[in-house]
């Protein structure tokens, strides 16, 4: 299963950041406070690290690719600011030239509009970015983006209210997860009793050869990586002893 790694942008003090105009509040201290609240409520589903808070970008890309592997996800939470200071809205970058990237993205920000409530005002290719390129998008390891929760300036009390559990949401929607329960005659939340591999999945489950995730899930439509299929392997294996 993915892992995931959780940033907020411009470490303050360290680099630029966008500054409400009213309270004096920066982006980087309200992307913390969100983010220490969905770090407890996400880390039991979903394997989870906070990049620790006051990293310079150049720091936060090497912590990033000192753990984390190409199937992982990386989102980096900032507020947007522009000079006209009449934005609002939620928007996401992604890495340019990636029709997959630009679609997880698409999914991603689209269940956290739904959830805070806030206008979706689409994504972006890093590319796209004043700077040319962002380099938290561009590189890091995995899937990474850049998720502007919504204006400082216009949008900054329903972030603080919402935004931590729409992030959550839009995390759980990213990776594939679910608070939703399995149903009791369900053998995982991802195998339906119409799925062609049902009896399969059933004989597995019964013997013990597939355990599934801790969030309810088989990933029975995941590519099957060497070392879960020599784990497979191995239970069998016992079961045959």
């Amino acid at each position: 299963m993915p892992k995931l790694y959780l940033i907020a942008g411009h470490a303050q003090g360290k680099d630029e950041g966008a500054q409400n105009l009213k309270t004096k509040e920066t982006e980087n201290l309200i992307a913390r406070n969100i983010l220490l609240q969905v770090f407890p409520k996400i880390k039991d589903q979903i394997f989870t690290d906070l990049c620790p808070f006051d990293l310079t970008l150049d720091e936060q890309t090497k912590w990033i690719n000192k753990r984390a592997s190409e199937n992982d996800y990386v989102v980096c939470c900032h507020l947007n600011s522009s000079p006209e200071r009449k934005e609002t809205g939620a928007l996401c970058f992604y890495y340019g030239g990636s029709e997959e990237s630009k679609q997880k993205a698409d999914k991603f920000l689209k269940a956290y509009c739904q959830e805070i409530g806030l206008r979706n005002a689409g994504l972006l290719a890093d590319t796209e970015s004043r700077f040319g390129r962002l380099g938290i998008v561009r590189d890091t390891k995995g899937w990474s983006f850049l998720l502007e929760m919504g204006s400082i300036n216009n949008d900054v009390e329903t972030v603080k209210a919402k935004g931590a559990q729409a992030l959550i949401k839009a995390l759980q929607t990213l990776v594939g997860v679910s608070d939703t329960p399995v149903a009791a005659n369900q053998l995982f939340a991802d195998v339906p009793a119409t799925h062609p591999d049902f009896e399969a999945v059933k004989w597995a489950k019964e013997k013990g050869v597939a355990a599934g995730y801790p969030d309810g899930r088989l990933g029975v439509d995941e590519p099957l990586k060497v070392g879960r299929f020599l784990s497979f392997l191995k239970k069998y294996d016992n079961l045959l002893k």
